[in-house]
């Protein structure tokens, strides 16, 4: 900001403080003659806070004089004395200082007046629109300050939120995308502690910068104890709190960007995908524009880390992502959701187009040159994918993704290395999946997950049933417990495969943490997969879905 609008910015703020003010000091007298005859709290607290006001904003707009005496009377009145027995030594200072703040603030409101210019301020967001720093909201109980702060943090490209109530700052945060907010320590309704503490519970990350009169290092230590981002002393320098305010914003946004990233990839991880598919849903709401999601699968991605080793797989998973980018990038975006499993949002986009976007990728996996680095072998690489489109704002995440989802399953069904609408799943026949443990409760649970989406469950209580159901049935999926009366589960292991029963049945095992040494007898007998209890009905279902496909 150049010296000329600083220099018109300050004057108008001035003005504007010195009729407000004038005005108050009237009340204020009263409060102070009221304060003299009986001592009442609420009177004291009305002084208090006035004096303490004026001392801050005076100063931050260059009123020096001002803010000098109304720091003395703030001073005064948090004197000891003034409750005890120099009470009359102590009044006497006070009227003597109010009323030499009433003639400062008199005398400069006249040299004001005369010179006769409302100081119209173009601020540099006016006449630059396209300058955007991000979101500020200020929570102040003196107008004054707020309006200032409001021309100070426009001019440089800021949105201010300005505000003297502390409910409504609150609902703002909640509703809006603030990148940071500056909080008055000391408010009439609630501290600014208590304010900070409210807003946490609401968005931990947001930066703080707390500012107030106050030069209390106690203050300034509960502050940084309660995690306050910086503490700004009144007066406040607008070129320190604009400093301030740049570096906390630039430091929240680079890690919020860390936190988002994966790892390994370099992709958006699976909680960001909440954030975008929220901002393209309201995309949506507001203009009816579709967007599509793509849920993709590395084909046989186990067989690559069980030939290659895990770091072959991490590379792959690398080189599959940058290549995923360059065909998203930047309108949309990719997502890793665990393991193999990715996701792409494509905004502004119909489900053909952005079936088109995934075949022409498509392409791209199938003619990649991967070699293992130790033996130098070539690795193919092909991937399947379902793409499901948002059309209707009654859909939500879940039912859009679980589209995307069904979709991916069918193209693994259909042979893998496929894209499949969700328009084009075809009726599947249900896998058979037979659920072999003791614990009812838990088979209930996993039944009725299971259940809902679209397998066919049978249920045996022990090893000896799960014998006899295995030679009357076939089952494509056999979950079974190791632990498990009559005959354990490793023995309907053996049994399974010596006798063949249900040969091209996909086993895995349930175990308890004890059993470690049991689950890696049981992969040598030739178990595909284990899970441990308690366990998450998510990874249960992804594990099922991966067996299954595979």
């Amino acid at each position: 900001m150049n010296n000329e609008k600083f220099e018109q910015m300050i004057k108008k703020s001035q003005r504007k403080f010195l009729i407000e003010h004038n005005e108050q000091l009237t009340h204020i007298s009263r409060n102070l003659i009221a304060f003299l005859n009986n001592r009442h709290e609420n009177d004291f607290q009305s002084l208090y806070q006035f004096f303490h006001r004026v001392k801050g904003t005076a100063g931050t707009i260059q009123l020096m004089e001002i803010s000098e005496t109304a720091g003395e009377l703030e001073e005064l009145m948090t004197d000891r004395e003034i409750h005890q027995t120099n009470f009359q030594n102590v009044m006497e200072k006070l009227v003597k200082g109010t009323g030499h703040l009433l003639h400062l603030v008199e005398m400069h409101l006249e040299q004001i007046l005369m010179e006769g210019n409302e100081y119209a301020v173009t601020t540099e967001k006016e006449e630059d629109s396209a300058l955007f720093n991000g979101k500020v909201l200020v929570l102040d109980d003196d107008v004054t300050l707020l309006n200032y702060l409001d021309q100070v943090l426009t001019s440089q490209g800021y949105e201010a939120i300005i505000t003297d109530k502390p409910d409504e700052a609150l609902e703002h945060i909640k509703v809006s995308s603030v990148d940071l907010a500056i909080l008055d320590m000391v408010m009439p309704e609630k501290s600014g502690l208590d304010i900070y503490k409210e807003i946490m519970a609401v968005n931990s990350r947001l930066p703080i910068i707390f500012m107030t009169g106050l030069s209390s290092k106690e203050f300034r230590s509960e502050a940084f104890r309660e995690g306050a981002d910086y503490y700004l002393q009144k007066p406040i320098d607008s070129d320190e709190l604009i400093a301030r305010i740049n570096g906390l914003i630039r430091k929240s946004k680079l890690n919020a960007s860390r936190d988002n990233r994966d790892e390994l990839t370099g992709v958006y991880t699976r909680k960001h995908f909440i954030e975008e598919f929220e901002k393209n849903r309201n995309l949506f709401l507001e203009n009816a524009q579709p967007f599509a999601v793509a849920f993709m699968d590395l084909d046989d991605f186990k067989s690559i880390n069980d030939t290659y080793g895990h770091l072959a797989g991490d590379d792959v998973l690398v080189k599959f992502s940058e290549v995923m980018r360059t065909h998203v990038e930047p309108d949309g975006s990719v997502f890793r959701f665990g393991g193999d499993e990715f996701l792409l949002l494509i905004p502004e986009s119909e489900g053909d187009r952005a079936k088109q976007i995934i075949e022409n990728l498509r392409e791209d996996v199938n003619d990649l040159n991967m070699t293992d680095k130790q033996t130098g072998e070539a690795i193919r690489l092909t991937f399947s994918a379902g793409v499901a489109e948002y059309t209707s704002e009654e859909q939500t995440k879940t039912t859009l993704l679980e589209k995307a989802d069904k979709a991916l399953y069918a193209a693994k069904e259909q042979g893998k290395n496929l894209t499949v609408m969700q328009n084009e799943v075809k009726e599947l026949e249900k896998n058979r999946i037979l659920v072999v443990d003791d614990e009812q409760l838990l088979v209930s649970i996993i039944q009725t997950r299971l259940g809902y989406l679209g397998y066919d469950v049978d249920h045996a209580k022990d090893g000896q049933e799960a014998l006899l159901k295995l030679e009357a049935n076939e089952y494509d999926l056999i979950l079974l417990d190791i632990m498990l009366p009559k005959v354990t589960g490793t023995e309907v292991l053996k049994r399974i495969k010596g006798k063949e029963l249900n040969r091209t049945a996909k086993i895995m095992m349930i175990s308890g943490r004890h059993s470690e040494s049991s689950v890696l007898e049981s992969l040598r007998l030739g178990a595909h997969d284990f899970f441990e209890k308690p366990f998450s009905l998510d990874v249960l279902e992804h594990k099922i879905k991966k067996l299954l496909t595979s």
